[in-house]
């Protein structure tokens, strides 16, 4: 046999062997068996704030009236003098799935205040734990309408229930007698819930 022909003969070999590994790779088996995880689903908690249930003192020598719509006023009072007071007690309802902390955001007088009234009446509000608001006092307000010092103290639901909270406006018995016949309207006083 000659050297060409040995050469021959060895490629041949190699190129067979090689096809029958290419063959054997291709055509070898795997046993497999996956596994899947797909109803998967996501959804977001809630934070929702109503107000209704109040009890309004509808001013001096008059009876308590109800008051039960989100956004209506609670205080319409006229003809308050020196050293008298208004207060209503209302349920502030939380209604979110998600733990919240729920603070008096802000005391706005946002219509008229002749004569500078909103900073001579003052403000005073207290979160309580019962409906009379008698109960576990915490102040959130102390100051006037005007600028009414709020404070960072939060109630803190961890899901549905009720907070109350005692609002006293009053007239100062030192009042300016240039007060006389003076309106503040429009004071929004806004809760604001936010999840922690």
């Amino acid at each position: 046999m000659s050297r060409t022909t040995s050469v021959r003969a060895g490629a041949a070999a190699s190129a067979v062997l090689l096809a029958v590994l290419m063959v054997m790779g291709v055509s070898r088996a795997l046993f497999t068996n996956p596994t899947s995880a797909d109803a998967n689903s996501f959804s977001t908690g809630s934070v929702e704030l109503v107000n209704e249930d109040a009890l309004i003192d509808g001013g001096p020598s008059a009876l308590p009236t109800p008051f039960d719509e989100t956004g209506s006023g609670f205080f319409s009072i006229s003809g308050i003098a020196p050293g008298e007071s208004t207060a209503v007690c209302f349920e502030v309802i939380y209604r979110g799935t998600l733990a919240a902390d729920i603070l008096l955001e802000s005391v706005t007088i946002t219509g008229v205040n002749e004569n500078g009234i909103g900073a001579a009446l003052t403000l005073v509000v207290n979160y309580h734990t019962d409906d009379l608001c008698t109960a576990g006092a915490v102040s959130v307000a102390s100051g006037t309408l005007a600028a009414p010092g709020l404070t960072s103290a939060p109630w803190q639901p961890t899901g549905p229930e009720s907070g109350y909270y005692l609002v006293t406006v009053a007239l100062p018995s030192g009042a300016s007698n240039d007060l006389q016949d003076s309106t503040v309207d429009g004071v929004e006083f806004q809760w604001l819930a936010t999840n922690s």
